[in-house]
Parts: C-alpha cells; sequence; structure tokens
C-alpha cells in the first residue's frame, strides 16, 4: 500500500487505509474530539465537534472528511475553537447537568470537553433535555433520556454490530429522542441487554445497572458468609482500571483486593469453563453418535440465549444443554456450603448476566444460585470506595478445594476460545504440538466471523465462531439456507467475546487486541491446559456432584422463550 501524508497543524501525518481525517489524526497523536463517531460504526456526522480548517478558511467536520494526499488542515483556530464552544454550549442546555451525582461522572465524554474548551456554563438559559422517566424495566441497563444528547452511537451499535434495533430514533426536532418505538420499555423490546449500548453512550444516558448497595449490605452483615466467583475475562479488564496494562496479570491482586473487601470465600470462574467444556463436548459428542440435528450452538453467552429466545426460537432444540460457568459455579457453591447462609456473588465482565441470574432456571432445589452479578467496572468502584491501593497489592491464591483451573478454561473470556478448548479436550492431547496445531487451525483472531474444519481421529468436525449477535444472524442465514454447513457453532453476543463485554471499561479495538493478548498469555502461564487435568474435577464429580450432574449443570430453557 502507498503511504500518502497529509498535513494537520503544520505535521506530516502519513496514512494509508484511514477511513477519513479523524482516523489520521488520531493515528498521528492529535486528538480531535468528536461526540458521535465510534471506529466500528457507520459514519454519522452529528456532533460537529469534530470541524477542522482547510487553507481556504473552509470548515468541514473530521469524521466524513476523506484524507488526500497533501490535504492542509488545522484543527484549533480561533474559529474551530468558538464553533466547538458553540456546539457543546447547544449541547449543555439539551443534557441535564448534575454531574456530582451522574454514575459516568468523570468518564464523561461531554464534561471532559467542557472542561477541555472551559466551556462552564450554558449559553441558553432554557434547558432543552428530555423530561421522560428513567427506563429501569431491564436488570441490565438503566436508561436516562434526560441526559441524551441524540449522538446515535446506541442505535447504530444495536441497528448496526447487533442487529437488534432495539432503540431509535422517535419524534422530530426540539422532540427528539432515543427511545425504544411505540412508548414500549427496553424490556419489551429485542433488547438481549448486552450492554454495548452503555460502552459506547459518551454521557451517562445509558448506563449498567450498578447494584453496589446490595453488595455492601452483604459484606456488612456479619451473618452471612459472602462467596465470590470472578470469570476470565476481568482480570484484562480491571487491571486497565487502575492503569495497569492488559496484559499484567492482577488475578492474584483481584483476590486480594476481594479479601480486603471483607468477602469469605473467593473463586475463579475458570475452574467451571474447565467443567462447561467436559460436559459441552459429552453432549456433543453425543449429538454427533445419535445423529441429532446439528450444528449444535453453544450455551455460556447469557445475551445469545436471549438472542435465540427473541429472534430464533426455532433453533432452541439446537443449543447446548450445558449451564454458563457461571451457573455451573453457583451450583457448586451452594453444594460445597450446604447448610450455610452463604450469599453468591459473580463479577462478570457482562451485564446480561444480571439478567440470567434472576432467570427462573437459575433456582435448583429451591435455592437462586447466584444472588448478585456486579460487572469488571462495578468491581473497578468497589475497590475504589474502599480505598485499596490496587497496584501494589500482594498476590493472592483462590480457596481451594475449589481453586484449579487449566489454561482451557482461561481463554473463554476471547471469541473462539469455547470452541478451542472443546478442540482441546476432544482431541484428548496435551502436547505442545498438538496445543499449537489446534491455536493455527483458524479458531484464533478477533474477525467477526471465522469458519475452519478440525479432524478428531476419524471425525470430521466443521466450526464456525461468531461474535457480535449481527454476525451471528448472518451465519444463522447461511446455514438455514444451505449455502453452508457446520457441525458446532460458537456464538458470543458482545464483539471480541467476554473481553468486549458490557461490563468492561469501554476499549477501543487496539485496546481489545491487547486483552486478548493477555488471555492467550494467562493461558500460556498455566501448567494444566487440557480440562480433564484439572485435579479439582475429580472432588466436583465425586464429592459434590454426586451422580447429579446433570440435574445441576444443565437448564433446560422453555422453548416459547421468556418475556
Amino acid at each position: 500500500m502507498v503511504e500518502k501524508k497529509m498535513i494537520i497543524d503544520g505535521i506530516e501525518c502519513p496514512f494509508t487505509d484511514e477511513r477519513n481525517v479523524l482516523e489520521v489524526a488520531r493515528k498521528n497523536g492529535i486528538d480531535i474530539p468528536s461526540l458521535c463517531y465510534c471506529e466500528n460504526l457507520s459514519i454519522y456526522g452529528g456532533c460537529r465537534l469534530c470541524l477542522v480548517e482547510n487553507e481556504k478558511g473552509a470548515m468541514d467536520a473530521a469524521c466524513s472528511m476523506k484524507p488526500k494526499n497533501g490535504l492542509v488542515v488545522n484543527t484549533h483556530t480561533r474559529k474551530v475553537l468558538e464553533s466547538r464552544r458553540t456546539t457543546l454550549q447547544l449541547l449543555m442546555s439539551s443534557h441535564r447537568a448534575d454531574c456530582l451525582t451522574c454514575e459516568e461522572s468523570g468518564r464523561c465524554k461531554l464534561q471532559e470537553y467542557a472542561h477541555r474548551y472551559n466551556v462552564s456554563e450554558p449559553r441558553f438559559e432554557e434547558n432543552t433535555y428530555a423530561r421522560l422517566p428513567l427506563d429501569v424495566s431491564s436488570p441490565c441497563i438503566t436508561r436516562d433520556p434526560s441526559k441524551c444528547i441524540l449522538c446515535g452511537l446506541c442505535v447504530r451499535m444495536c441497528a448496526e454490530v447487533q442487529n437488534i434495533g432495539a432503540i431509535d430514533f422517535t419524534k422530530r426536532g426540539k422532540r427528539a429522542v432515543v427511545a425504544p418505538g411505540f412508548g414500549k420499555m427496553l424490556l419489551d423490546t429485542g433488547c438481549v441487554g448486552c450492554g454495548q449500548c452503555a460502552a459506547v453512550c459518551p454521557t451517562g444516558a445509558i448506563t449498567i445497572n450498578r447494584q453496589l448497595p446490595e453488595m455492601w449490605k452483604m459484606l456488612n452483615d456479619p451473618n452471612k458468609r459472602v462467596v465470590v466467583q470472578y470469570a476470565p475475562s476481568v482480570r484484562v479488564g480491571l487491571a486497565e482500571e487502575f492503569g495497569m496494562p492488559a496484559t499484567e496479570p492482577v488475578t492474584g491482586k483481584l483476590v486480594t483486593a476481594l479479601r480486603r473487601l471483607g468477602v469469605d470465600v473467593v473463586y475463579d470462574t475458570n475452574l467451571t469453563a474447565d467443567l462447561t467444556i467436559m460436559e459441552e463436548s459429552a453432549e456433543f459428542l453425543e449429538k454427533v453418535k445419535t445423529g441429532a440435528k446439528l450444528p449444535m450452538f453453544t450455551s455460556c453467552c447469557p445475551g445469545w440465549i436471549q438472542h435465540v429466545e427473541k429472534a430464533h426460537p426455532h433453533l432452541m432444540p439446537q443449543v447446548s444443554t450445558c449451564g454458563s460457568p457461571m451457573e455451573m459455579f453457583g451450583a457448586l457453591i451452594r453444594q460445597q456450603f450446604k447448610d450455610e447462609d452463604v450469599y453468591s456473588v459473580a463479577i462478570m465482565p457482562c451485564t446480561a448476566k444480571k439478567f440470567e441470574a434472576q432467570r427462573p432456571e437459575l433456582e435448583k432445589d429451591g435455592k437462586r444460585l447466584i444472588d448478585l452479578v456486579l460487572t469488571t467496572d462495578e468491581l473497578a468502584k468497589l475497590i475504589k470506595a474502599a480505598g485499596i491501593d490496587f497496584k501494589n497489592l500482594p498476590d493472592s491464591e483462590p480457596d481451594s478445594p475449589l481453586g484449579d483451573y487449566t489454561g482451557a478454561g482461561v481463554i473463554f473470556g476471547v471469541t473462539g476460545g469455547v470452541t478451542e478448548a472443546v478442540i482441546r479436550r476432544v482431541l484428548d492431547d496435551a502436547s505442545p504440538d498438538t496445543l499449537k496445531t489446534i491455536a493455527e487451525c483458524g479458531v484464533r483472531g478477533l474477525e467477526g466471523i471465522k469458519a475452519f474444519e478440525v479432524t478428531a481421529g476419524d471425525l470430521k468436525i466443521k466450526i464456525a465462531v461468531a461474535n457480535g449477535l449481527g454476525n451471528a444472524d448472518k451465519l444463522i442465514a447461511k446455514v438455514e439456507s444451505g449455502e453452508e454447513y457446520f457441525d458446532f457453532i460458537e456464538v458470543m453476543a458482545c464483539p471480541k467475546g467476554c473481553i468486549g463485554g458490557g461490563g468492561q471499561p469501554p476499549a477501543s479495538n487496539a485496546r481489545k487486541a491487547e486483552r486478548c493478548e493477555a488471555i492467550f498469555k494467562a493461558d500460556e502461564d498455566c501448567e494444566l491446559k487440557i480440562p480433564q487435568q484439572n485435579p479439582a474435577l475429580g472432588y466436583v464429580y465425586d464429592e459434590l456432584l454426586k451422580g447429579r450432574a446433570h440435574e445441576l449443570l444443565h437448564i433446560h430453557y422453555p422453548l416459547h422463550g421468556h418475556h
């Protein structure tokens, strides 16, 4: 590719295939402000904050301006700065500013730009923000229309990436608002609670449904035994929240922090990721043997499960009956502490897990398996509230006898990880050569859809992996039209898998790639590579499950779906 150059603020900026001037500038370390732009979504050009001035004095939006060889633009002339200030003043008059008590204070892009451009008060007396009630119908996310600045990021994320379209622009002119259609609440739409809208929202208009008061209450209750499990991806998101690179292993610090918060027992969900693989691969091989209808779809992702229920209910019989690793650990915790007053908490990279925990199917022997789900983001808030210096904590190990895990469990956090773990299990060979062959078979990488073939003995398995529900829908369409055939399909609702979950700190594609690298590094650091090597699984099957594995670890979702 021929490298071309343009001049921004007098600096020579090389570019190749960047979509616009905004991307060229950012790649070259020049931060042009923008509230409606996202590298993974279509270009909207609605906020007008990214205006730049060319040599002739004309202004244009950097997000929709094509880079040209020799093009000269300036990003902070007097004209540009005045325009930005006016735009911010207009936006501030249509946004309810209660920054002190806002969930997103300190992370809000509008707040950051108001500080940066020295806009201390709205220019217009009249506040025109939407006076609609809060939408708290979803257990996963909260919608506050009064803070919406109509940037459209959530609308495009929901429609373009997730192919759901639960929210859209409604009404016109001054009364325009982003909301579900026909006066509905989120819960009555196709929303699956994935939280990707909250991940791109630049203000506090869509946020994670944070449940910290419940957690504090239980941590301070002397009669409760608080047992916490944390998922594979939490370790890479948490590092970033405390200014460390994603690739720095923080699991030991995470365990120490939880104990300092007052948690009684700490477990790593990786153990039940191993357990899920044992159950899921057995179920898959059984389906192959009995000639059941394939492909079999994975079942660890609660956003995907809801999407099947709402958009593809006829596929439900082909979804694995395995509970998610969170569900399985919930079942083990109830067996391990049978007669105690246990409060079972799961820390997840995912907002949809909040919905999953409340499902009637996650009740066994008359008890909820999971009492509370907190996201990575909420855990970081807990740690900060307790004044814990996370970066300098000593390392400690999760509790035994449920503390062991293998590299196969760790990689669940990244798209293709569940599949790679299942292949390791089916091939039943942990030699470095076999592991290398598996890693290179096409299962790794952050593309939206991957398809490849694996041979196990005389069995040829055709596999596909999709991340993002729009990609899952494309794959399903190909399978149903007969254009493609697969035996096994892994789906994760969030783009790039759980590392990019709605409950993680928001991240660019480059940061997600780092998280992915960090997950594979954690796998490399594990001595054990395949779930059947996990010494804790013998204890789990013999002592805790005692012949009830299917009943406690599998979930049979109703075929008509939930509403």
